[in-house]
């Protein structure tokens, strides 16, 4: 699994394996999504992440706090 560190106010790092995208918030909070490749790729190529999370992930998809 790739971890990759975000410049986000919002989201700072993202990791992707298997179909779940893994999400470290600013301040330490870590959720798993089930999403496609492309949203992940979307998501930590986006010029925000965190807009790109608002917009793309968090009404489409349902989060697990690990």
């Amino acid at each position: 699994m790739e971890t990759i560190n975000l410049n986000s106010s919002t989201i700072s790092a993202a990791s992707f394996e298997n179909g779940v995208m893994t999400l470290t918030f600013v301040g330490g909070r870590r959720y798993t999504y089930n999403v496609s490749e492309s949203v992940f790729r979307g998501l930590v190529t986006a010029d925000s992440a965190g807009r790109f999370f608002s917009n793309n992930v968090r009404s489409q998809f349902t989060g697990t706090r690990l």
